[in-house]
């Protein structure tokens, strides 16, 4: 009997001991990584998170109830508290917390967690109980790293902003240098493609935390308001996510609600050394109530290039962007017609002018920089003058400089200096000269009528007064002023060598689709030779190009080689044109070059000519575009592998869920109308954080390129998105906006502070020919995969 309840007592002992273990200890379950995600209760009785037991660095937060109150001025307090009770059911765990402010409010949060795969979940309600006046919360869910683990241990991602490196991003800029030396990275996700921040650790494991359902509301106070200035409001439904190193060690990262930030600089994008805090709140109002929901992905790869790859398809996969489909015929049409109602005609000279404003159709100054000041000796007021002198403008060519002038308020002489910056015709960029005469020619060839002579006329007359004008050894310009006849430059007495490497390579296409249609041009392919045959003595022995040149003196004016990718398409296809390998070998150096200083690491750089080192879109959309034609030519597979890397790069630019525009802002005024979906404007640069284009429009045959070779449906989604959805603010019959009329767009907007408008409503020749580009580029790449891609369900 003794040794019997001697047994009895010792059996009682240990199902106590169990059941204390249990209760201390409850699983949620297993990452298919290994790691398990635990709640662990503390000494005090309250939970906590803990994700351990695998290679992956333990990640833990014991209080993941995390509330800021803000009550004016410095007055911030930082409350966070463990979970009260935790609470397994089914497949998931319900957690509960209130959180107390001094003033009396009560902060009731609801948690539930579940997992699928890779993947922690998290549905969250906040609740508020009391009222305090001017005071303004946002709630978190943060998880850390190990002390041990240090800011350095790990690259850090965010889409569209940052890409490991912060060094080419812009010191101030929201993932720029100083952020990175001051140890935090603060996103608002509005800025972002995708509302996704992503860390990769040193031993190659990586976690990236995703906002699945994204609101993105502000108002339009907010989105006008200066950084400076807080504020409190219930319809602010943007959020942030980041990173930071905590004071004892080891790295926070997360999602917050609203989206508060820490920055460099001050309202309207100007940005300066000054560390300051853009505060944005919810109010402290009784029966006011958050909800949102927080991702966690976990995964291990070897490189930043898989983190981009991966945990960017995941975001694709949950946020689902909807293709948007329009009539590409009446797209097409529209854009053709007005781009042609567009060339201006002086002489025997011909070209788009470089700008005019969408919303009047005049010619206008781009950020006031091309403006053209009146001469001291006229009033403004007065009636324009033409004076026909030598260049012998047409009498209706006269007549419509003269209404421009007359808008400009200008005096217009073809022989006065005052024409020296206007209008002017140049290659490539934004301003794509050559590239507008090629989609005049394919639409000449479309239509047989008057229409379609007309513009085969026009394109010609194009090509030839670049091929004319232009010497391009050294090039002398990037283009010429239509009035003077004179070589001319975007940047005045500087070529980079994006515009004339894409000029050229557009010019061996045209010659190539005429010469197969028995019109032969040796003028053209002979002038692109001369450029190309300069070009090879420009090479450095690492195989990079200088960025820019003194005009027509061919001295180097930027050393940087970020932008060696440019002339490889225009040098492969010189190549297989004239047969000489010498230009093949320097497009390989060349692009060899960009692949082990940038591309390797997965970040491209220095594509758009006016924010010069910058990580930014183009870089990775013309790096794509080199590799693609070298695999083409070589059929080596190397090329293929890295133009997958450039493509998976570019596309993170894009933009894959809808922003709303701000409540109270008058829709009359938006530049972005209030209803437009935002899904497939991209990115700009990394320095330039909010502000979004069209520009990868062009980009539809490379993306069908890349599944042609890969059979990756996944770029044909890409493909899909970039021909559909980037007309969305494009002016088409019956849905002009507030623009003048049919093809007409402005270049670019802003989605995140001043969200809704752009910095000028000018539209610029690229924003047709991008368009027109990816619709001709397509059908001639692969027909059936067009009218595949094309179709409207």
């Amino acid at each position: 009997m003794k040794t019997l309840g001697k047994s009895l007592i010792i059996s009682l002992c240990l199902s106590v001991l169990a059941s204390c273990t249990k209760q201390s200890t409850i699983n949620l379950g297993n990452l298919e990584s290994g790691a398990t995600v635990s709640f662990v209760r503390d000494t005090t009785g309250n939970w906590g998170i803990d994700i351990s037991g695998s290679t992956l660095p333990q990640l833990m937060q014991q209080k993941p109830a995390q509330i800021e109150v803000f009550k004016g001025g410095g007055n911030v307090k930082d409350l966070a508290v463990g979970y009260q009770s935790v609470k397994k059911v089914g497949n998931t765990i319900d957690a509960k917390a209130g959180v107390t402010d001094e003033g009396g409010s009560v902060f009731s949060i609801e948690d539930q967690w579940s997992l699928s795969g890779d993947v922690l979940s998290l549905r969250r309600k906040v609740d508020v109980a009391g009222n305090e006046d001017s005071t303004g919360f946002y709630s978190a869910i943060r998880l850390s790293t190990e002390p041990t683990v240090k800011w350095e241990d790990a690259h850090y991602m965010a889409p569209g902003l940052l890409y490991g490196d912060p060094t080419f991003d812009g010191s101030n800029s929201p993932g720029g240098t100083m952020n990175y030396n001051a140890k935090r990275f603060t996103f608002r996700e509005d800025l972002l493609s995708a509302p996704m921040f992503s860390l990769l650790f040193r031993d190659g494991n990586w976690v990236s935390v995703l906002d699945p359902t994204p609101n993105g509301a502000t108002t339009s106070e907010e989105s006008d308001a200066r950084a400076t200035t807080p504020v409190i409001d219930e319809h602010l439904q943007f959020g942030a996510l980041g990173a930071n190193e905590l004071p004892g060690g080891g790295v926070e990262f997360g999602f917050w609600l609203p989206g508060t930030t820490d920055e460099f600089g001050g309202g309207f994008g100007m940005r300066t050394a000054t560390p300051l805090v853009r505060r944005r709140y919810n109010p402290v109002k009784n029966g006011f109530s958050q909800n949102y929901q927080v991702d966690f992905r976990f995964g291990k790869g070897d490189s930043l290039r898989g983190v981009e790859r991966d945990s960017w398809r995941w975001a694709w996969k949950s946020l689902n962007p909807e293709v948007h489909p329009v009539d590409l015929e009446v797209v097409r049409r529209a854009l053709i017609d007005h781009l042609a109602d567009h060339v201006l005609v002086v002489g025997n000279r011909a070209g788009v002018p470089f700008l005019y404003d969408a919303v009047t159709g005049n010619p206008g100054s781009y950020r006031g920089r091309d403006r053209i000041p009146a001469p001291s000796n006229v009033q403004t007021n007065r009636p324009a003058v033409v004076r026909r002198g030598p260049h012998e403008l047409s009498p209706e060519d006269a007549d419509k400089l003269a209404k421009w002038a007359k808008t400009l308020g200008v005096y217009v002489d073809p022989e006065a200096n005052e024409l020296e910056r206007w209008p002017k015709v140049l290659m490539g960029f934004v301003s794509k000269g050559i590239e507008s005469a090629e989609q005049l020619l394919l639409e000449g060839d479309r239509d047989p009528g008057p229409r379609g002579r007309k513009m085969r006329e026009l394109g010609l007359k194009i090509i030839n007064s670049f091929v004319r004008i232009v010497p391009m050894s050294p090039p002398a310009g990037t283009g010429f002023n239509l009035m003077t006849g004179k070589p001319d430059c975007q940047e005045i007495g500087i070529v980079t060598i994006r515009e004339p490497s894409e000029g050229t390579r557009t010019l061996i296409d045209i010659y190539r689709r005429e010469k197969k249609q028995g019109r032969n041009h040796p003028e053209w392919l002979a002038w692109c030779r001369q450029f190309g045959d300069w070009l090879l003595t420009q090479q450095r022995d690492d195989g990079s190009f200088p960025r820019s040149w003194n005009a027509g003196k061919g001295t180097v004016h930027e050393e940087s080689g970020t932008s060696s990718y440019n002339p490889v398409p225009m040098l492969v296809k010189l190549s297989e044109e004239t047969g000489d390998q010498k230009y093949l070998n320097s497009a390989i150096r060349a692009a060899n070059y960009v692949w082990s200083n940038y591309g390797s690491k997965g970040i491209f750089i220095g594509g758009a000519t006016d924010n010069p080192n910058i990580v930014d879109k183009e870089a990775g959309m013309l790096s794509l575009e080199a590799y693609l034609d070298l695999y083409e030519n070589t059929r080596d597979s190397t090329w293929l592998r890295r133009a997958v890397t450039a493509g998976n790069y570019a596309e993170t630019w894009i933009r894959i869920w809808n922003v709303p525009m701000p409540v109270g802002a008058n829709d009359s005024t938006l530049n972005w109308k209030r209803g437009v979906p935002t899904v497939g404007v991209q990115g700009i640069t990394a320095l330039a954080a909010g502000g979004v284009d069209q520009y990868m429009a062009w980009s539809v045959p490379a993306y069908a390129r890349l599944y042609e070779y890969t059979h990756d449906e996944h770029y044909l989604d890409v493909a899909r998105i970039l021909l559909h959805d980037t007309k969305a603010m494009l002016a088409l019959p019956g849905r002009t906006y507030d623009l003048l009329g049919p093809g007409w767009q402005q270049e670019h907007w802003g989605m995140g502070p001043h969200r809704g408008y752009g910095g000028h409503r000018s539209w610029l020749p690229w924003v047709s020919v991008n368009h027109l580009h990816g619709i001709t580029g397509l059908e001639e790449f692969d027909p059936e995969l067009f009218r595949q891609l094309a179709k409207v369900n």
